[in-house]
C-alpha cells in the first residue's frame, strides 16, 4: 500500500536518497552529492510543507518536491520529480501530484512551473496528461574554453556584487531568466557565485554571474548599445581564468533570446539539450472529508 506524506516528515538523507534512486537512469546523468542536493533547494526556494513524498512499505518511492519565492507570488516550482524505477506505472506520480495541487490551492497558490528535458518523451507526456503546458523553449550549451587560447582582448571586467547589478539589470533582459538562475538563485549562491562587471562611462555596460566550482553560467547579459563589441567574450574569458573550468555550461537559455543564443554560437558554443518550461493553473477538487485528511498527514 503506498501512502503520501509532505517531505517535511523526512530527513534531507532520505529525501536525497531517493532522488537519486530515481533518477539513476535519467536521460543525463545526475547523482548529486547530499552537499549539491541541500544547496540546489536552496537557491530553487525548496520548501518540504509544500513537497510530498510517496511511501511504499515504510520505504519512499516517489516525489515532488517544490520551491517557492517571494519575485513569484502565488506560484510554485517543480524543482524535481521522480519515482523510483520498481514503482513505476502505478500512477504514483499523478497522486502525488493530486496531493501536492490540493494542499497548495489551500495555502493560496496559483500556479505551477516546471523545466523538463525535451527528449524526456515518458515525462513530457505524463506532464501534458496532468495538464501542463509549454510556455518557453530553453537551449543549453557548452563552451569550451580552448576558444578562448589565443584571445587579446580590450576590456578587463571588474568584481562586483549582486546588491550593486540588481537594480539596472532587468532592462539588459531580452527575456527573463529561469527560475533556477534567478535573482533568489543568484543571492542564495552567495559567495559560491561570483559577479563580474564591466562599466562605461560608468554606467554598467555588461555582467556575468557564474559559479566558479562547476562553470555554471547564471545570467550574462550586455546592455543593447553595447553589444557587438567584445564584452561578452571578455567575461566569458575572466570566468573561465577565475574558475579553472575547461568549459561553461549555460543552461534554460530562452530560444527567444537571439542576442545571447547567437554570441554563444559565434563564440563556438555546442547545443547540449533542449528543455520545455511548463505550467499549469492549481485547482480545487477536495470535499471536506479529503480536506481533513490532508490535514492529517
Amino acid at each position: 500500500m503506498v501512502v503520501f506524506q509532505r517531505a517535511s516528515a523526512f530527513t534531507t538523507e532520505q529525501l536525497h536518497q531517493v532522488m537519486v534512486e530515481a533518477f539513476s537512469d535519467y536521460v543525463i546523468p545526475m547523482s548529486p552529492s547530499l552537499e549539491d542536493f541541500r544547496q540546489t533547494n536552496a537557491t530553487r526556494g525548496f520548501d518540504p510543507d509544500l513537497s510530498w513524498v510517496a511511501v511504499e512499505e515504510g520505504r519512499p518511492v516517489g516525489f515532488w518536491f517544490v520551491g517557492k519565492k517571494k519575485a513569484y507570488p502565488n506560484t510554485l516550482y517543480a524543482a524535481a520529480t521522480g519515482t523510483v524505477p520498481k514503482a513505476r506505472g502505478s500512477g504514483i506520480v499523478s497522486q502525488l501530484f493530486a496531493k501536492l495541487e490540493e494542499h497548495a490551492f489551500r495555502k493560496g497558490y496559483r500556479q505551477i512551473q516546471l523545466e523538463v528535458i525535451t527528449s524526456n518523451t515518458a515525462a513530457v507526456k505524463t506532464y501534458k496528461k496532468l495538464g501542463f503546458v509549454t510556455e518557453r523553449y530553453f537551449q543549453c550549451f557548452s563552451l569550451k574554453e580552448a576558444v578562448f587560447d589565443h584571445c587579446q582582448l580590450s576590456e578587463h571586467p571588474r568584481q562586483a556584487s549582486w546588491d550593486e547589478l540588481k537594480s539596472n539589470v532587468k532592462t539588459f533582459w531580452e527575456h527573463p531568466p529561469s527560475w533556477q538562475h534567478s535573482a533568489f538563485a543568484i543571492e542564495t549562491f552567495g559567495a559560491d557565485a561570483r559577479l563580474l562587471k564591466i562599466e562605461k562611462d560608468r554606467n554598467l555596460a555588461a555582467y556575468i554571474a557564474f559559479i566558479p566550482k562547476n562553470g555554471a553560467v547564471m545570467q550574462l547579459a550586455v546592455a543593447p548599445e553595447y553589444r557587438r563589441q567584445g564584452f561578452a567574450r571578455a567575461l566569458l574569458k575572466e570566468a573561465f581564468e577565475i574558475s579553472g573550468s575547461r568549459a561553461l555550461s549555460f543552461v534554460n537559455i530562452d530560444e527567444n533570446n537571439k542576442s545571447l543564443t547567437q554570441a554563444l554560437l559565434k563564440l563556438g558554443a555546442t547545443k547540449t539539450l533542449q528543455q520545455f518550461e511548463m505550467h499549469r493553473l492549481l485547482k480545487t477538487r477536495a470535499k471536506h472529508g479529503e480536506e481533513r485528511e490532508l490535514h492529517s498527514s
